[in-house]
């Protein structure tokens, strides 16, 4: 039996089969029964860097023909001798000036994002709703996964799998899946969920949170949101941090962050940030090894140019949680009242295990061509290794303490390469402002995976666990390779016509993919699609601060999965409707946003129900979810950051082959709610000293189409002390402060428990 988590098509709910998004060319007249041709990959990267250095050449002629052109300045007076020397002029910046889309916050306001435009736009101008978490918040909240970080976010459930899943980030963005956040604005799309990054917060500088349709820019992604991760950069300023730090189930780390200027002149700076830790888990047998390091090089030629060259080293040796237990002893009382243990570890000690290495590169390009024109080019190339031996769940037995279980071991690997080109223009026509961008980008991967299941694996006493039986692998019964080919033309206008500003977008896919099987050697899957997604927009920036706005988007996802008579599936498309309602009052350091939104989703695959045993799909199923979002973010002065939010969501199910259109949608609440308030005191004897504190609530949710699972609301306390003194900074964090026990369900038989008390204290040294 192969495990459910494979890919997204296997999961037991209507909503997750949405997320697979593979795709690879089929070349015209080529023999389907043979391996997948040849690609040759950098050819696209090549090609288009080749036409933005023959833009910008050209441009560069062009503007250098009207400077020629311009006459020379007069000399007064006639006097022909070289002009008198002069005192060099003294440049005096404010770094609240400088906020760049990319660039370090302090802080938990951020006011300009490129996320929403692909352009470094101010917040309160872009037509849809925007969050964004930065390194400060991360750091006072003591996160120590991107779905910790997203804890206090409106719309947005940042662990869907539960807190103890650390193989892989699952996000809920306004009630619908996203397991690949984008990293730098580039896609780390996978077929196989766990070949996907799961980023440490630690180097990030901030995450971006769009909600809505953003297929407009990037291609494939769900009607809810996407969510972007922006790694660290090296910096003008000298920056040297250490930290260490210990915490409960055993749990110690170490990290440090070093930037500065290499030259004198700062036109070469670079950054080094770095991660090594090994965590306990309230789940016996449970440790997670992990070894992170970025390197980061920026170069400034000129003035106009910048390079900045960012690569990564990221390796995992992890256990694998306990995520599947049966509703029955978790959610409900087992035998007797019986409840499974909240340590309970289902797999075998000496068994389950994941080894993961990821090894990428990449860089951005920048050239500002002239005072109209600049070009940019992202690229990213990413390799992961992948091994794995797990023991999970096979279902409860009829006495409902008994766990069947199943086991696999697998091998598998991953390589990709995006490349993204943008031409941005800035011109006017009339009384029109224009900040146009056109742009094309592309994406190949490649994704393996080979296993073999077991044939005999002893099952496990739920409330008396005892380990150790034998475990029997066979031969290889699974082994596939997906090449996924996409590419997408999209153009943007920004236009300014006084305090309006209209935001018009269109973008056209060309996605194809192979999945080719390699026992059987010959390719049993191909499909090929295009799909045209818009974005219309309106903002209108009032002298108070309040920037009222509206939007419509579309979005798709391509139709992926096997269905049991081999007829191919449909794009699953998504359209939005978004109003609402932004505040940046002037010189405050503070962003507020209301937003009423109506997102449609059409054709979701589902599991087929009826041929259970070939991890088969259909494609009945719809989803509408209409909902309410306020939140707000601020430095208030004296030491205090407050950031709140809160939620409303209507999901129903729309469409269903199994009877269940009208029910409510899978994991989502009606309400949400969160605050967090840091106090830093700085005068007296409390100098230096602080404490910070937050709540989260979640409204009852299903956990099954059917609404037979329903888990209770729930409550969470955190709480953190802090004290900054010359240049160490101690920091203690506490995690579910009152010790909660949560159930999370996905499924009848995949429920997990959440995370119990966690603290975690730190030390760490600046100079």
């Amino acid at each position: 039996m192969r495990r459910a988590t494979r890919t997204l098509s296997d999961m037991t709910t209507s909503t997750t089969g949405m997320q697979q998004t593979d795709f690879h060319p089929a070349a015209a007249g080529s023999d389907r029964t043979t391996h997948p041709r040849e690609r040759h990959p950098l050819r696209a990267s090549i090609i288009a860097a080749a036409c933005m250095l023959a833009c910008s050449v050209h441009a560069q002629a062009a503007g250098q023909d009207d400077s020629t052109a311009a006459p020379a300045p007069a000399v007064q007076g006639g006097d022909a001798s070289p002009p008198t020397e002069s005192l060099p002029a003294v440049i005096v910046s404010d770094k609240r000036e400088t906020e760049t889309a990319t660039g370090p916050v302090s802080g938990f306001v951020a006011t300009r994002s490129a996320t929403g435009t692909k352009t470094d736009t101010p917040l309160v101008e872009t037509p849809q709703s925007i969050s964004v978490i930065t390194a400060d918040q991360i750091q006072a909240q003591g996160a120590q996964t991107v779905g910790q970080a997203l804890r206090y976010t409106a719309g947005v459930i940042g662990e869907e799998y539960g807190a103890l899943n650390n193989t892989v980030d699952y996000f809920m963005v306004r009630g619908f899946p996203n397991q690949f956040p984008f990293v730098d604005g580039l896609s780390t799309e996978t077929y196989f969920t766990l070949l996907a990054p799961t980023v440490d917060p630690y180097a990030l500088e901030r995450i971006d949170v769009l909600r809505g349709p953003a297929s407009v820019l990037y291609g494939q992604n769900i009607p809810g949101g996407m969510i972007n991760l922006v790694t660290k950069r090296p910096t003008d300023d000298p920056l040297h941090e250490v930290s260490f730090d210990v915490g409960s189930f055993g749990s110690v780390g170490g990290r440090f962050d070093l930037s500065g200027p290499v030259t004198q002149d700062g036109s070469l700076l670079y950054r080094v940030t770095g991660d090594a830790h090994v965590d306990g888990s309230q789940q016996d047998y449970q440790t997670d090894k992990r070894f992170y390091i970025a390197p980061a090089l920026t170069w400034k030629p000129s003035a106009d140019t910048t390079f900045t060259l960012l690569s990564h080293f990221d390796y995992r040796n992890t256990s694998i949680p306990t995520v599947d237990l049966p509703a029955v002893g978790t959610l409900y009382p087992g035998p007797l009242g019986a409840t499974i243990g909240t340590n309970l570890f289902e797999g075998e000690p000496d068994f389950n295990q994941i080894r993961r290495t990821e090894v990428g590169i990449g860089y951005e390009l920048e050239h500002r061509v002239n005072d109209w024109l600049t070009l940019r080019q992202n690229f990213r190339y990413t390799h992961v290794n992948f091994d794995e031996e797990t023991v999970g769940s096979a279902g409860l037995e009829d006495d409902l303490e008994t766990l069947d279980r199943y086991a696999f071991a697998a091998q598998a690997s991953s390589d990709s390469f995006t490349v993204d080109n943008q031409a941005q223009f800035k011109f006017d026509t009339g009384p029109l402002q224009h900040t146009a961008l056109v742009g094309i980008d592309y994406l190949h991967a490649v994704d393996r995976w080979a296993e073999n299941d077991a044939t005999s694996v002893p099952s496990l006493n739920l409330y008396n666990p005892i380990y150790g039986g034998p475990i029997v692998l066979g031969g290889v019964d699974y082994s596939v390779e997906h090449h996924v080919e996409q590419t997408g033309v999209y153009a943007q206008d920004q236009i300014r016509f006084g305090n309006l500003i209209g935001t018009l977008g269109v973008r056209e896919d060309s996605a194809h993919t192979d999945e080719y099987d390699r026992l059987a050697g010959e390719t049993d899957q191909s499909n090929a699609e295009n799909r045209f997604t818009w974005r219309a927009g309106l903002v209108y920036l009032s002298d108070t601060g309040l920037a009222p706005y509206m939007s419509y988007s579309t979005s798709f996802t391509p139709g992926l999965g096997n269905t049991y008579n081999g007829a191919a599936l449909k794009p699953t498309t998504g359209q939005s409707f978004e109003v609402g309602v932004k505040y940046q009052p002037a010189g405050q350091k503070s962003f507020a946003m209301l937003s009423l939104y109506n997102i449609l989703q059409k054709n979701v695959t589902e599991p087929d129900y009826e041929h259970p045993d070939g991890n088969f799909v259909v494609q009945m199923g719809g989803q509408r979810v209409q909902g309410v979002e306020l939140s707000g973010v601020a430095d208030l002065g004296s030491g205090v950051s407050l950031t709140a939010a809160y939620t409303y969501m209507n999901g129903v199910i729309t469409q269903s082959d199994q009877g269940y259109a009208g029910n409510r949608a899978v994991n989502v609440p009606h309400n949400m709610a969160s605050a967090w308030l840091d106090k830093t005191f700085s005068g007296g004897l409390l100098t230096g000293f602080g404490v910070g504190g937050g709540v989260r609530y979640l409204s009852p949710q299903f956990g099954d189409e059917a609404n037979t699972l329903l888990m209770p609301s729930m409550t969470l306390v955190d709480a953190a002390v802090h004290y900054d003194i010359r240049h160490w900074r101690f920091s203690v964090n506490a995690q579910n402060l009152f010790d909660r026990v949560y159930v999370n369900c996905q499924a009848a038989d995949y429920c997990t428990y959440d995370q119990r008390l966690t603290v975690v204290g730190r030390a760490t040294y600046q100079w």
